[in-house]
């Protein structure tokens, strides 16, 4: 019997412990940092910026206010019902006076001729509905460049710890070789100390290279909603990326692209309209109004409608001012806005071609530097190299060391910001461009 309870507990043992193996491999893995790609920041970056929702609900309430423009070519239908009492018998009901009375009626009301001002109305409403939804456009841009930036600018903070931390291991292990002659007394001990000097200064820069990554992931986590105390990593292989010899676009197809999706363009050009309809809006103020009524009532002593007296009535009216300065001052207003929006437009148009002119200069620079430092990272690396067997013969110095270093450092870094600055101009370009 002891025997059955035994072989019975070690099975359940058996059976529990792939379990508790699982569960420790799953606890394992929430531990690790999640990898986020460019386009899973932006994702997030849409669904959480604060801005970005502000403008789509500007863009929902200028399309309510179309659907308003829209509603004033239509009848308004209305209705009054009242019931009054008096101390005195005031209220001639048929052929007796009341102290009391009960009237009701419905009207509808149709505007027939406004002078154009229901038309432009509705183009008015047309129009700020389109400079919404291409203020939504250029939010979405700014937003995009700035989380592209952010997210390259961590890339490039991980590759420079990586670079400081492969600098401060290597100089340690120089510091054991150095370590290593000093015991068989063929190095000074000034060697030595001098090695573990050299070793100890790139410690502040490891440190502060940890410190920018930090920041950077702060950055970026609070850009795009990020859970702060959640670690992350960002995933980019520039060993993957594929350097052009040169930009590959011209400053001609950068004002073409600019004139047909730049968000600031076409918003002033749809201001200018406005400020057009707005003037002949103003003018239809001396044209006439015409409209047309038609209405339904009558009276009774209680609220019944028995015995009820009732009667329509069809009205067709016109009507218009004659003068007005208040009209007059405004249609001067309007006009002067149309002159001010052409200024602002050709302003606008001479600091887009500026920052294109720069984005498009900082696109080549970059490439450059980056096919630079990719020659100088393999010569670099050659000569810690023979550096470092120079040293192991005697005929180099920890200072020697020291410099072959710093020059593979100063390259690595390089062109990683030669690389991050190549992403970042072509981010700026499509932003200048008003890509989406």
């Amino acid at each position: 019997m002891l025997r059955k309870k035994m072989i019975g507990v070690f099975v359940l043992a058996m059976m529990i412990s792939p379990v508790r193996t699982l569960a420790a491999d799953n606890l394992q893995a929430t531990k690790q940092p999640e990898i986020l790609s460019l386009e899973q920041c932006l994702i997030m970056a849409f669904q959480n910026n604060k801005g970005i929702q502000e403008k789509e609900k500007q863009v929902a309430i200028a399309e309510e206010a179309v659907k308003e423009a829209k509603a004033g070519f239509w009848p308004t239908l209305n209705y009054q019902a009242a019931r009054e009492e008096s101390d005195v018998t005031k209220f001639q009901i048929g052929k007796a006076y009341e102290d009391h009375q009960f009237a009701a009626g419905i009207s509808a009301t149709l505007p027939l001729y406004t002078g154009g001002m229901l038309r432009n109305n509705l183009k008015l409403a047309k129009i700020q509905l389109e400079i919404a939804k291409e203020d939504l456009r250029k939010a979405k841009q700014q937003l995009t460049y700035d989380v592209k930036q952010a997210y390259y600018n961590v890339w490039l903070a991980e590759k420079v710890v990586q670079v400081q931390e492969a600098s401060y291991h290597n100089l340690d292990q120089h510091v054991n070789r150095v370590r290593i002659r000093y015991n068989a007394e063929t190095a000074s001990k000034f060697d030595l100390m001098r090695a573990q000097v050299q070793r100890d200064t790139l410690k502040p820069k490891v440190i502060s290279a940890q410190n920018q990554l930090v920041l950077a992931k702060l950055q970026l986590a609070t850009l795009i909603g990020y859970p702060k105390d959640r670690a992350y990593q960002v995933q980019s292989d520039a060993l993957n990326l594929k350097i052009p010899d040169s930009a590959g676009i011209t400053l001609t197809e950068i004002l073409n692209a600019v004139e047909q999706d730049r968000p600031e363009l076409r918003q002033i050009q749809r201001k200018m309209e406005i400020n057009q309809i707005v003037t002949a809006m103003e003018k239809a103020g001396y044209k006439p109004n015409a409209g047309l009524s038609l209405a339904y009532g009558g009276v009774n002593k209680d609220v019944t409608f028995e015995d009820w007296y009732d009667a329509w009535t069809l009205t067709l009216s016109v009507g218009g001012k004659l003068y007005d300065g208040k009209i007059n001052a405004r249609i001067g207003q309007a006009k002067e806005n149309l002159s001010l929006t052409e200024i602002q437009e050709a302003n606008l148009r001479d600091l887009i071609r500026l920052e294109a002119e720069q984005s498009l200069q900082n696109l080549a620079v970059s490439i450059e530097n980056i096919r630079a430092n990719q020659a100088s990272i393999d010569l670099a690396k050659e000569a810690l190299r023979m550096t470092e067997i120079r040293f192991d013969n005697g005929m180099a110095t920890t200072m020697d060391i020291m410099d072959a270093q710093l020059a593979l450092d100063q390259a690595l870094t390089g062109y990683y910001q030669g690389i991050v600055s190549y992403l970042t101009a072509v981010a700026k370009l499509d932003l200048v461009m008003g890509r989406d």
